[in-house]
């Protein structure tokens, strides 16, 4: 349960480091280069690198849900 928790929160982190670094490295260089289109460029790629940390995320949920489900047990709450 905790991993789960952990695993969560590492990822909302993520999320939001990949959208902060893409924005605001995107703000900086358009005041250097003097444009206004580079930050949503940066939005762009903070993006698709949050949607690629999501994906690398849930396909190791599976993996580990996949995996628990093999060794059997049965003790869920149903099996009052």
């Amino acid at each position: 349960m905790w991993r789960s928790a952990g695993n969560a929160v590492a990822l909302g982190l993520e999320i939001g480091v990949c959208l902060a670094i893409g924005v605001l490295g995107g703000h900086f260089l358009d005041r250097k280069f003097n444009t206004h289109w580079i930050m949503y460029l940066g939005l762009f790629f903070g993006l698709g690198a949050a949607i690629k940390g999501i994906m690398r995320v849930t396909k190791a949920y599976k993996r580990e849900v996949e995996n628990s489900g093999d060794k059997g047990g049965g003790g869920g709450a149903g099996a009052n």
